[in-house]
């Protein structure tokens, strides 16, 4: 039983610190940006400072919009690291998914041209991760691919960041 769980909380745990690195980047004003730097890994900071702004329509959304979206949901993620439970491997699986569609719906919500590609490849990444994790608490043999799927999934949100950065 010890054998299935530490893997499977190594993987969960790894990518999200990874990731953890992307949260800030992906700020386009400066205020925001300010707060998710100096709190990175709260949920406290990530709440308050979410933005509470609907989706334009389609075509309409600026890019700042689309890149607050962006900012809040990989704080999200890199804030699910702290929810990682080894004697759970079931629940975290669970929440790891939610997390992930969640993120999915949110980023589907991006209208403007040039950030939504990388939003919805980021997405992608992390549904594709979840699958994975997914996979290693059915066969933690398989947790041998975790180089890769983490690869992909931090060069996803790096890309969704530079996007937003620039």
């Amino acid at each position: 039983m010890i054998i299935k769980r530490t893997p499977f909380a190594l993987v969960a745990a790894s990518a999200l610190l990874l990731l953890a690195g992307c949260s800030g980047g992906a700020s386009n004003t400066a205020e925001s940006s300010d707060d998710s730097m100096t709190d990175s890994g709260t949920t406290t900071t990530q709440e308050t400072t979410a933005p509470a702004s609907p989706a334009a329509p389609a075509g309409d959304q600026s890019k700042a919009d689309a890149c607050d979206i962006v900012r809040t949901q990989f704080q999200e993620v890199s804030g699910a690291g702290s929810t990682v439970d080894s004697s759970d491997p079931q629940a975290t699986l669970a929440a790891f998914k939610k997390l992930a569609s969640d993120v999915g719906t949110q980023f589907d919500s991006i209208t403007n041209a040039e950030v939504a590609p990388a939003a919805k490849k980021a997405s992608g990444a992390l549904n594709d991760y979840a699958a994975f994790l997914e996979t290693v608490v059915a066969d933690p043999s398989k947790a041998s691919g975790l180089s890769g799927q983490v690869s992909t999934l931090q060069a996803s949100f790096t890309e969704a960041a530079t996007v937003c950065a620039g």
